[in-house]
This record gives C-alpha cells, sequence and structure tokens, in this order.
C-alpha cells in the first residue's frame, strides 16, 4: 500500500510539472546576431574582436557579425538607428542611447565598457587656459546636431554659461591638428586617443587636452545596447552575449599586442593618411582606451545608475530631452529580467504544490495515527533494549568484579585453611600451645580483615552515585589498579605510572573508575594472550586544554583493523564467549560521552594507546 501511494504521488508531481518547467530550446545551429560599431575598425572595439576570435562568443552559442561604422561608399551607420530598426541586434553607443529614448523608449542598456567618456577637446599647449569661462573668449569649432559638442555644452552649463554664445559650424565640417596650427581653430573636438590626437603627436604638435571629467561631467564612453524587446522575450540571449563580450575585452586589455596583431592582418581604417599607420595608431590608441576602461580597478561592464541619471539631467538641461527615463527599465538586469518572466511560472507551481500538500496531507493524515502508535512501540522497544544492555552490563561488571574478589581471596584462603589445620593438629596433642593457638589466631584474623577490605574496596567501586564532584584522575587510577593488582602481578605485567600530574576532572567518580576498568582490564587480557619477554602496561595522566587526559598504553598487539570500527558496539568482543561479554568498551564509552568526555585510541607499533578525556574540575567558590 505504502510503494502504490509513492507511486501515485511521484506520477502526480511529474504530470503536474511538465505544465510549468519550460522546455530547453534543443538546437544545434548557432543564434546569429549583429553587432553594430559607431566608427571603424580599430582598438576601441578590440574586445569584440576578442571575443569573437578566442571562442568566447562560440562557446555560448553565438555567432556574431561585427559590423564597423563606415562601408564601403563612405556612408556612416548610426548604431542606435541600425538597432532600432532591426538591422542590427546589438549597438555600440553613449549619450546617443538616451538621446533615442527621448522618442522611443524602445532601447535597453547592456554593459559599460568605457567609465569615462573618450570625448576631449584639444587647443595649442601655449594658449593661456584656466577655467572654462576662458573657452568663451576662443575660436572653438562646434559642429550642428555632433554628439561630441554635448560634453562641451555640459561643461558651459556648468559654470551658468550659455553655450549659444559660441557660434556653430555646418555638421559636415572636418577638424585637423593643422587647425589649430593655422589658426583656423583655437580649441577643436575629438576622442581620446583617435585620428586627430594620434597625428598631432605623430607630426610633433603638442595640444592641450580639456577632459570634460576635469570640470565635472562624467559620461560613460561606448556601452552595449539593444532593444527592450530582446532584452525582455531572450534575456538568456543578451546575458550570453554580455558573458562572451565582457571575456572579450578582459582578453583584449590584458593581451593588446596580440589582438592588434591580428587586427593588423584582418582590418584597415580609411581615416588614416597612410594604411601603414593602422598597427601603430592600435598600439598609441590601446593605451588609451586602457585607461578609460579602468580595468582592473572597476569590474567590466559596470553600470552605475545614478551616473547615468546624471548624464540625463544633463541632457535635460540643454533641451535635448523631456525628463529622464526610468532606469530601472533602461539598464539591463539579467537576474531582474528572469525573476519577473519567472513570476508567473512561480505562482502555477505554488498553486500546485499547494493542492499536491493537501492531497499528500489527506493520505498522510489517514497514516498517521498508525505510525505513531508503531513509534511508540519501537520507542519502548528501544528503551526496554537499553534497560538490558545497561543490566547485562552491569552484570558483567559484577562477574568481571566477582572474580577478581576469588583470585585475592584465594591466598588468603589457602594461609587460613592451613592455619586451622595447624591449630586442629595442635589440639591432638596433648601438652597444647596456647601461645602458638593465640598467634595463630592473630594470624587468621588478619586474613579475615584483609578479605572484609577486599570486599569493602569492590563495594565501593560499585557503589553507583548521581551526583557529579571534583575528583582526581589518580584517584580513580589507584582504585582500578587495587582492584586489579594481583591480576597484573600474576600476569607478570611490568606496570609503569609515567608522567602522572595531579589532574582534576568533574563527574562521577566510581563510573570514571568503572571506565578506567575495563580498559585496563582489555589491555591486561591482551597482554595475557602473548609470550613476550616483557608485558608492558603503561599509565599517565596530564591536562590537554580543558581536559584532564588519563593515557592507557600496552604492547599487546593492536587491534586488527577489520574490526577497528565496531569495538564500541555493543555485544561486540573478540573473547571467548565465556570470558566476555562484549559491553565493557560500550559502557565505558556511554559512561565517558555522560560526563562530557571522549574516547580517543590509535594502534601503536606494538600495541593500542587509549586516551580518556573527561572536561577539568569546576572552581570551587565556597
Amino acid at each position: 500500500m505504502a510503494e502504490k501511494t509513492r507511486i501515485l504521488l511521484i506520477l502526480s508531481f511529474i504530470i503536474a510539472f511538465i505544465g510549468i518547467i519550460p522546455n530547453p530550446v534543443e538546437s544545434k545551429n548557432m543564434d546569429k546576431v549583429i553587432l553594430q560599431l559607431r566608427w571603424n575598425h580599430q582598438f576601441q572595439f578590440a574586445g569584440f574582436y576578442a571575443a569573437d576570435w578566442m571562442g568566447y562568443y562560440e562557446r555560448e552559442g553565438l555567432d556574431v557579425e561585427i559590423r564597423p561604422g563606415w562601408v564601403d561608399d563612405s556612408k556612416v551607420l548610426n548604431a542606435v538607428e541600425e538597432v532600432l530598426e532591426g538591422r542590427a541586434d546589438f549597438g555600440i553607443g553613449s549619450i546617443d542611447i538616451l538621446l533615442a529614448e527621448k522618442d522611443t523608449t524602445s532601447l535597453c542598456l547592456v554593459a559599460s565598457i568605457f567609465q569615462r567618456s573618450l570625448i576631449t577637446n584639444y587647443m595649442d599647449k601655449d594658449i593661456p587656459f584656466n577655467s572654462i569661462v576662458d573657452i568663451t573668449k576662443l575660436k572653438v569649432g562646434r559642429r550642428e546636431k555632433d554628439l561630441l559638442d554635448i560634453e562641451l555644452q555640459s561643461m558651459l552649463i556648468g559654470e551658468g554659461i550659455d553655450p549659444n554664445i559660441l557660434p556653430l559650424v555646418d555638421e559636415n565640417e572636418t577638424f585637423q591638428p593643422e587647425d589649430i596650427l593655422q589658426g583656423k581653430y583655437d580649441v577643436i573636438p575629438g576622442v581620446a586617443g583617435g585620428i586627430i590626437e594620434y597625428y598631432a603627436d605623430k607630426d610633433g604638435i603638442n595640444l592641450k587636452s580639456i577632459k570634460p571629467v576635469d570640470f565635472g561631467i562624467d559620461f560613460y564612453g561606448d556601452s552595449i545596447f539593444t532593444t527592450k524587446e530582446l532584452a525582455y522575450t531572450n534575456p538568456e540571449l543578451v546575458e550570453r552575449f554580455r558573458r562572451a563580450s565582457i571575456k572579450g575585452w578582459q582578453y583584449a586589455l590584458e593581451n593588446p599586442e596580440e589582438i592588434i596583431l591580428r587586427m593588423t592582418e584582418e582590418f584597415s581604417n580609411p581615416e588614416l593618411r597612410d594604411p601603414r599607420d593602422f598597427e601603430e595608431y592600435n598600439i598609441y590608441q590601446s593605451k588609451k582606451i586602457i585607461e578609460h576602461t579602468l580595468y582592473p580597478i572597476v569590474q567590466l561592464g559596470n553600470m552605475n545608475p545614478h551616473r547615468w541619471s546624471k548624464m540625463c539631467e544633463s541632457l535635460t538641461k540643454l533641451g535635448l530631452m523631456d525628463k529622464c527615463i526610468d532606469m530601472e527599465e533602461f539598464i539591463f538586469d539579467y537576474e531582474k529580467v528572469e525573476k519577473k518572466k519567472n513570476e508567473i511560472v512561480i505562482r502555477r507551481t505554488i498553486n500546485i504544490l499547494i493542492v499536491m500538500l493537501i492531497f499528500t496531507t489527506m493520505i498522510y493524515i489517514a497514516r498517521l495515527s498508525n505510525k505513531n502508535r508503531l513509534l511508540k512501540l519501537e520507542l519502548e522497544e528501544n528503551k526496554r533494549k537499553e534497560g538490558i544492555i545497561l543490566y547485562q552490563s552491569r552484570l558483567a561488571a559484577m562477574g568481571e568484579m566477582i572474580g577478581n574478589i576469588a583470585h585475592q581471596w584465594r591466598q588468603p584462603l589457602n594461609n587460613l585453611n592451613l592455619l586451622l589445620s595447624n591449630i586442629e593438629d595442635c589440639t591432638k596433642d596433648e601438652n597444647i600451645d596456647v601461645e602458638y593457638i593465640n598467634t595463630s589466631v592473630e594470624r587468621g584474623k588478619l586474613l579475615t580483615k584483609q578479605m572484609s577490605n577486599t570486599i569493602d574496596d569492590f563495594r565501593y567501586f560499585f557503589n553507583p552515585r548521581d551526583k557529579k564532584e571534583n575528583f582526581h584522575i589518580l584517584d580513580g587510577v589507584k582504585l582500578t589498579l587495587d582492584i586489579l593488582d594481583d591480576k597484573i602481578r600474576y600476569r607478570n605485567i611490568n606496570l609503569l605510572l609515567d608522567n602522572i600530574s595531579l589532574v582534576k576532572i568533574y563527574g562521577y567518580k566510581n563510573q570514571y573508575a568503572q571506565a578506567l576498568f575495563n580498559i585496563i582490564n582489555n589491555s591486561i587480557d591482551a597482554l595475557a594472550l602473548l609470550d613476550i619477554d616483557e608485558k608492558r602496561l603503561i599509565i599517565s595522566i596530564y591536562e590537554e586544554g580543558d581536559m584532564g587526559a588519563c593515557e592507557i598504553v600496552d604492547n599487546g598487539g593492536g587491534i586488527e583493523e577489520e574490526i577497528q570500527d565496531k569495538i564500541f558496539e555493543p555485544y561486540f568482543t573478540t573473547k571467548e564467549s565465556q570470558e566476555g561479554t562484549g559491553l565493557g568498551l560500550y559502557m565505558t564509552n556511554m559512561i565517558i560521552k555522560n560526563m562530557g568526555g571522549r574516547i580517543e585510541w590509535k594502534n601503536t607499533s606494538d600495541g593500542v594507546l587509549m586516551k580518556v578525556l573527561v572536561p577539568k574540575g569546576r572552581i570551587d567558590n565556597g
């Protein structure tokens, strides 16, 4: 019946979860995605090349096409437009992502690669420049609708300066370092590590950089983005792309020479004066790019919602946006998206589990009373068995002690019997020797007193006491050895008390002595079976941390490996059935555990070391 119920429950769960657990789509085909860059091929996008060349995209099940921003007919592709119109799945952008959100609210930020914007303004190093106010006195190259101009506008607004006081030029105007040398402009825009900066440095033109971050404008640079639709409908794909891209960037930043060499073999940049400058240009740019990622200080891909909100506020002040967007919706959070996606599944799961729980409860309630009854019977049976074990243990201990009493009485009884025989012979003599009889009687009294003392020793040893007390370990050892002394001598065992410290422990004195009795008696029995020249039994007493230790070492041959795990089990013994019950070490272990201690043991080269550890005695406040 129980087996049928179990099978029914398992089948019910299987049927229930078939409908709530989404089945993974098994496909041998790679997911084809397109990444749209914002400029020509250069080290600015090295991490994406590395992710492709090192197989990171492939390992994530992605086949990624990386498209440059410039095409053969000199047309510049806008990454935001390409993604919004579905011609690309992912794009690289920065401020332009926010500007697109003003009208569409369709984009989602996946990861920020450059923690600082690359945008920089350049001027001749000899032109005096102490504050942003000085720029209003200069000829500034500003193009209409230029993304490079937005951060300059934010710097001016931050100082209370209207950007409109600086005239704009045509949006198709191009800037060169020579514009500054020839006096056409005093200030021109560019990007760190870009064409302007590279050729100015190559031609020996000393330019001064005006960085927005130095004036409190801390915008993010290149960032990965996609559509909200893709992020919410296929968050796993977006997360795989993000994860592989981050790995690629880590590799590129740590191995720039290797990536640049591969780029030189596969790419070119039509913006360069000479195609042969491509490798040198990327080496130059790589140093600037590494600086702007802030790697490894800042984690690659890190996105701070507060900083993106500040960027949004700057655009709002410039009139480029009506209001700030919801950053929780704008920034991709794989765990959050997955959580939302799974909420329905979780609710359905909970409802089904509630039904299953009710169903299961009804089944088990019917069986509960019967189980309780069986459990009660089992507990009573265990208690009865435990009582039998304790009773048998006590009987076994009594048997051991009675055997020792008989052993210690044997010689006094022989002597007493001899005295009585002598007295009997003396009474048959006509000349009774009264003095001899009196002497013999006194000797007989001494013998009976010795036998009486033996009884008292065993009675004290076996008398159970419920109250714990402080006592010296040595007292327990002496009590045990007094009882076993004759047996030790009879077996020709060399007893050595070594390293004896007066350590007090807290527990049941008589039970502790009984535990030592069982261990020492086992050592004596083991030694009795050996035919060796010297039989040794060494006892040491010392402190070990907050424990008092009694160490018993013999050279009785040790414990065989196959029985080592069983020595503390009840009824296990290696002795003949007439000589042992198998309860000695079991009860010893129970006694010591009941006192908050433990027994440690190990085989030595020729015997066994048993260590009995019990908490040290308590300080008497009285």
